[in-house]
């Protein structure tokens, strides 16, 4: 009898203990502003700062070496892909490893300044989900930058392709980042 006693005190004091850890960490997290924030997606899917009306929020960044360049409002770097003749490319099947389209419709976000609400438009990819343009150039993410601030792609070659940075003028970005 008192192993059974024994057995049910224990679990009534594991219950307790489990029941106060969850209250303390949801009354922990509902006050921690440094609570742990999720690692950048490096995956494929690929997700934008959304404005409202569901649009990306575009904005620009700099960085050293490069200038200032359009970036999503989280600070993520977008590309224009070039085959070296100023033509864009559209990516498809092995390409889509390296870039992702940003897709959906933008708007200039909050930290937008300098760029040009004219310029920001979208076009139609063939599946008829929609793509961010900028200045007519359709725009990706690259799957080797690790979050905000990163230009991994900056002017890579990848086959015929390369990747460049925009400006807030519109024109590709050749130069290389300093480290």
């Amino acid at each position: 009898m008192s192993h059974k006693l024994n057995f049910a005190r224990c679990l009534g004091a594991l219950t307790i203990l489990a029941l106060s850890v969850a209250c303390g960490k949801k009354e922990q997290s509902a006050t921690d502003t440094t609570a742990a924030v999720p690692p950048p997606d490096t995956t494929a899917a690929v997700a934008a700062t959304v404005a409202p009306g569901g649009a990306v929020a575009l904005a620009v960044a700099t960085k050293p070496g490069v200038g200032v360049y359009v970036s999503d409002e989280a600070g993520r770097a977008v590309y224009v892909l070039d085959d070296g003749s100023g033509t864009q490319v559209a990516c498809t099947g092995t390409c889509m490893t390296e870039f992702q389209p940003v897709a959906g419709k933008a708007v200039a976000g909050a930290h937008a300044e300098p760029l040009k609400a004219d310029l920001i438009g979208a076009a139609t990819l063939p599946d008829g989900t929609a793509q961010v343009t900028y200045a007519g150039k359709p725009l990706y993410y690259s799957t080797a930058d690790q979050g905000a601030s990163t230009v991994n792609a900056q002017a890579k070659k990848s086959g015929k392709t390369s990747a460049y940075l925009v400006s807030p003028n519109g024109t590709e970005i050749k130069k290389k980042p300093t480290k």
